[in-house]
């Protein structure tokens, strides 16, 4: 998200968590229209010229493509509209939902970690291939660790009113961060901090489902940040494109609750890996791995290529340099731009943090430990 959730998600979460676990509600994918399909010209990833936003009106409800789907109790605790609004930016057709990218207005700034803490960016990747994830039948997880902060140049946030950016950020609402209290007059007056990022996801996902998404976070990139949803609210509850409606910075990042993440095109940020196949960027909360734009071809893979949560199953280079065939979600030039959904059932209290409600990663919200949705 991102804007702002406000403390009603924190605290309705509680009362919502104890419904889903009586069954009351059961998760799936479901067809659905909205959304355009192919869009960008060019076909380097390194020289994107446009980008395709969401189409006015697609849905947030029903998984498909060209679509992100939340689950019920996202929409309900975080106000959600039923469909997605384009937003009139300077640099959106409004018409055809084509972005273009010299007009974007960018957060100004390109500061590494050490700029916002002493330490720099933390962060590392583990395996333990004996740990279990309760709900998980395969033994086997990988673990992140770190203080949030990425190893990609960030903005200068709070975003000041000497920046281009500034007008967009202070007429958003900042909201309250449930880890300090501290209310924000405005988006504008949200800066970066360090928190410990912890997350636990399974080592050996299972595609098994459709599954709509239940968090802010979906994500988190061999960086140090995390991938939020690609969707962003305004004061009157329509909801964006983060690209579409937000300046970010040139990663496409900002904060939120000071926790900096990524949005829709981060990928121009990350290392290319060359002209041939993209490399693994990050993985979901499912496990599944999050590639880059580029196919076994080297050819740039479009939304009718993917499937209803972004993704599809090919060889890829593993982080760890092993080859596998696997099933991965595709960051590329087309809304949603990241994971429309969920392939594997995610454990988000594990996923989000440690066992337990925090007030980081999870907003404060205590999470059901155990595979989410419930039953089948």
């Amino acid at each position: 998200m991102a804007f702002l959730l406000t403390t009603k998600k924190q605290a309705a979460l509680i009362v919502l968590s104890t419904l889903v676990a009586a069954g009351i509600f059961s998760c799936g994918g479901s067809s659905s229209s909205g959304g355009s399909s192919s869009s960008s010209s060019g076909s380097d990833s390194n020289t994107v010229t446009t980008l395709l936003t969401t189409a006015n009106g697609a849905s947030n409800v029903l998984c498909g493509k060209n679509v992100q789907c939340i689950a019920l109790e996202f929409k309900i605790l975080g106000d959600v509209s039923n469909v997605m609004s384009v937003a009139a930016t300077p640099w959106t057709d409004t018409k055809t939902g084509i972005i273009d990218v010299s007009k974007i207005v960018y957060v100004d700034g390109s500061n590494s970690a050490t700029a916002f803490d002493p330490a720099g960016s933390v962060f590392s990747m583990t395996v333990d291939p004996t740990a279990t994830i309760p709900g998980y039948p395969t033994p086997g997880v990988r673990k992140f660790s770190g203080n949030g902060l990425p190893t990609t140049p960030m903005g200068n946030f709070p975003v000041l009113p000497s920046q281009a950016a500034y007008p967009y950020y202070v007429a958003l609402p900042g909201g309250s961060n449930p880890a300090t209290g501290q209310v924000y007059s405005s988006a504008a007056a949200i800066g970066i901090s360090t928190y410990p990022l912890v997350s636990s996801i399974p080592l050996i996902p299972v595609p098994t489902g459709v599954y709509k998404i239940n968090s802010l976070i979906v994500g988190i990139m061999l960086t140090g940040a995390p991938l939020h949803v690609e969707k962003a609210n305004d004061s009157s509850g329509n909801f964006y494109s983060p690209i579409n409606a937000l300046p970010n910075d040139q990663c496409f990042g900002h904060p939120y609750n000071q926790q900096y993440h990524y949005h829709a095109w981060s990928w121009k940020c990350f290392d290319q890996g060359g002209s041939g196949q993209s490399p693994v960027y990050g993985f979901a909360l499912d496990g599944f791995p999050i590639t880059g734009p580029r196919g076994v071809d080297g050819r740039d893979l479009t939304n009718a290529e993917l499937d209803e949560c972004h993704g599809t199953t090919s060889e890829i280079t593993m982080p760890d340099g092993i080859r596998t065939v696997t099933y991965h979600y595709v960051l590329n030039r087309e809304y949603p731009h990241s994971i429309g959904c969920f392939r594997g059932k995610v454990n988000y209290d594990q996923a989000l943090g440690p066992p337990g409600p925090n007030n980081y990663m999870k907003e404060g919200a205590p999470y059901l430990n155990s595979l989410y949705p419930p039953g089948p």
